[in-house]
């Protein structure tokens, strides 16, 4: 695998002729950057520049785009710019409310995966609203790029890999997926399930008993709707027992 170079640096004020200007964080990769699954990054995917506050560990992010902890971590900046399977350099000046985070904790960057997938088997990113910002508000993993270190120094890490990955955390509020109706028609089985999200992907684990549901490939992960969800076993096997879990 290629390595990854991300290059950070917050500049800090100095006297002369460069007072006055702002700090910046400054990160790139190299690539190829992966996804969980081990598929390469699609074009228009969203990096994350998160700062965690000193004597803190950032505490990751839940499903739906928020931080689990917004007490000792902010998402400084989020852009749907990946490109060639890696991220292409980025220079955000910290200005105004963000002035004084790099004397308060550190910086560091994530892919963030917000493919959707559909009933109908499309796949695509989340990209940019009306107003040109990056939509994250369905967010399956996040891996970390790196480390940001202070000074402009230079740091090397690999790329964002499928192992590195770190599945999002389910919101408190996120409701409980119900099957309300299981229906076998030839060979296939369709169910359907109620109470679905967009921001998470459903999926079915399944046995030849209730208390054995080890099989969860027999379903490919769809993300929910207001209006919930039809799931398609084509092929059941022996299974007879069927659950819906998050994929």
């Amino acid at each position: 695998m290629k390595k990854c170079a991300l290059f950070f640096a917050a500049a800090a004020m100095t006297a002369g002729a460069f007072a006055g200007l702002p700090s910046y964080v400054k990160f790139s990769s190299t690539g190829p950057d992966l996804y969980a699954d081990g598929t390469p990054v699609l074009d228009g995917e969203v990096y994350a520049l998160v700062w965690t506050k000193a004597g803190c560990e950032f505490a990751g992010f839940n499903a739906d785009g928020t931080l689990v902890n917004p007490e000792t971590s902010k998402l400084v900046s989020a852009a749907a710019i990946a490109t060639n399977q890696h991220c292409p350099t980025v220079m955000y000046m910290l200005t105004g409310a963000n002035s004084d985070l790099d004397a308060r904790g550190s910086f560091s960057v994530y892919l963030m995966d917000t493919r959707v997938k559909t009933a109908a088997g499309t796949t695509t990113v989340a990209g940019l609203d009306e107003n040109g910002k990056a939509i994250i508000d369905a967010v399956n993993t996040t891996t970390a790029v790196a480390t940001a270190v202070k000074g402009g120094t230079r740091t090397r890490a690999d790329a964002a890999s499928s192992t590195g990955a770190v599945v999002t955390a389910v919101p408190a509020d996120a409701p409980q997926p119900t099957i309300t109706a299981v229906k076998v028609v030839g060979g296939q089985v369709i169910v359907k399930v109620a109470n679905t999200v967009p921001y998470l992907q459903y999926g079915i684990s399944a046995g030849k008993t209730p208390s054995q549901l080890d099989q969860t490939d027999l379903v490919d992960g769809v993300n929910g709707t207001a209006e919930g969800l039809t799931l398609i076993v084509d092929d059941p096997a022996e299974n007879r027992f069927f659950k819906v879990i998050r994929k």
